[in-house]
């Protein structure tokens, strides 16, 4: 057995001793200022939370009288409240890092990183469902801080597919088998990904339908972005595909027909093509495109700061080196251009100016479809990208959403009211409201003038537990000194 076992246990007998007399006992959280995510509204002077049985039981006006005079009362200092962040796209164990050989207690260290950061829940989008279950029951049994999970389990890829651990499905008659499988082993949904055959992708979307079961990720290679909206995928991660349907040389770029005159490398066609496609753009095409995703309800998750980290890696990986202390060694290691693969050509200029040509391409997309009323899901592609950092992912991607031209409130809808929607658990999360599950943030300073504010944590409430700054920190610290040995 791993030798870092012991430090594991210890931070979480740590955490267990710390948090039992918050967790044992109905308390409030008096003088808080509430966000409502929906309105883009702060109450009107501070507010009570009171807070029974892990569900927020009522929410009442400061100072009007103590309705539960047994219960424990925790201030909050007028602290700004919001609801308990989603990450829509993360990858704890993701598939692309096995090669590293990662060992399960290193894995571990991630999951408690989300929570401390107010990310409380995350769409684990490819991994072992045997690690997710690890992780589900030491979260239930106490054993570590894990957000609530939902997963997907391995991808379904082609008869070759790209990365470990996914379901190549080698033919359409093998759908049915490969999908009733998955979800007798768990799978909360499917996800689709880049190399599955058109043929096989169409039967997939058939079957989902057939069985109501939802359907989301990469649109594949030989699918159009509108085809998967129409076909029931329910929501499109990296804004992959959009820019060929979208090229006025679309049958060009899909027949392989371009000139590439005298260019003979790989990477400088690559350059070649991705010019190609954003110079022949037609915006009428994208309008089209945007229509459809809203007549079928298609949600989108542009990861928009894993983008960002791969263009301006060498600036990001210096500014990030406190989050990097916290990581254990074979993450850090493969965030490096040595192992990654995302990471390849750094020495290329054109390679890089194109990386960077393409993020504000995206961002384009990003505020056109938020302006038309494309639902946004906050997703981070936390795991073997680099610089997708557990927790403070979302921070990042909330950054972006804003510099892309979204508000602060409506990038705080991505990572709350519209993850609570698309995963239809609207009823327990996504607001800060009676009846609902108490997970909560409390932040120094307020999101809706300036979205780098979620960064100022004070402390998280999960599932009616509370993390106060002492606590947060004291963990934190522990796990940065386990991955250190």
């Amino acid at each position: 057995m791993s030798q870092q076992v012991q430090p594991i246990k210890a931070i979480f007998l740590l955490w267990l001793f710390t948090v039992a007399a918050t967790s044992a006992q109905e308390w409030v959280l008096q003088h808080v200022k509430v966000v409502d995510v929906q309105t883009g509204q702060l109450s009107t002077g501070t507010r009570d939370i009171y807070i029974s049985q892990g569900r927020i039981l009522t929410i009442a006006e400061s100072g009007t009288s103590l309705l539960y005079s047994n219960f424990k009362v925790v201030e909050g200092n007028g602290n700004f409240v919001i609801p308990g962040l989603w990450d829509m796209h993360a990858h704890p164990d993701d598939p692309e890092l096995w090669r590293m050989n990662p060992l399960r207690p290193d894995r571990d260290l991630l999951l408690p990183q989300f929570v401390l950061q107010g990310v409380t829940g995350i769409r684990d989008m490819a991994g072992s469902l045997e690690e997710v279950n690890h992780w589900r029951t030491a979260g239930e049994q106490g054993e570590l801080l894990v957000p609530k999970i939902v997963a997907c389990g391995p991808l379904l890829d082609g008869p070759n597919p790209m990365w470990d651990g996914s379901v190549g499905i080698n033919d359409p008659s093998m759908v049915a088998s490969v999908v009733d499988s998955l979800i007798l082993n768990g799978s909360d949904f499917l996800k689709v990904y880049s190399l599955l055959p058109r043929e096989t992708y169409l039967e997939l979307a058939a079957y989902a339908s057939q069985i109501d079961f939802p359907m989301v990720g990469h649109v594949p290679f030989d699918v159009t972005p509108s085809e998967a909206a129409a076909t029931g995928m329910s929501s499109q991660e990296h804004l992959l595909e959009i820019l060929k349907e979208c090229s006025s040389r679309r049958e060009e770029i899909i027949s392989d027909k371009i000139d590439y005159g005298d260019l003979q490398s790989g990477i400088e066609r690559y350059v070649f093509r991705q010019n190609l496609m954003m110079d022949s753009f037609d915006t009428t095409k994208f309008q089209l495109l945007i229509k459809e995703f809203i007549k079928y309800g298609t949600q989108v998750t542009p990861t928009l700061s894993m983008w960002y980290k791969n263009a301006w890696y060498e600036q990001e990986y210096t500014s990030d080196s406190l989050w990097l202390s916290y990581l254990p060694e074979y993450l850090r290691k493969y965030w490096t251009p040595e192992h990654n693969d995302h990471l390849k050509h750094r020495d290329n200029q054109d390679f890089i100016a194109i990386k960077q040509r393409l993020y504000r391409f995206y961002e384009y997309m990003v505020a056109e479809m938020n302006q038309a009323g494309v639902a946004i899901l906050c997703g981070t592609d936390m795991g073997a990208n680099p610089l997708c950092f557990p927790g403070t992912g979302v921070h990042n991607e909330l950054k972006a959403m804003v510099e892309a031209g979204l508000s602060p409130v409506k990038a705080l809808q991505t990572a709350t009211i519209n993850p609570a929607r698309f995963l239809k658990l609207e009823e327990d999360f996504g607001t800060v409201a009676a009846g609902k599950v108490a997970d909560l943030v409390l932040l120094d300073k307020n999101p809706l003038t300036d979205i780098e504010n979620v960064r100022t944590v004070k402390s998280v409430v999960q599932k009616g537990v509370l993390y106060d700054e002492e606590t947060r920190f004291r963990i934190l610290e522990e796990i940065r000194k386990a991955v250190q040995k």
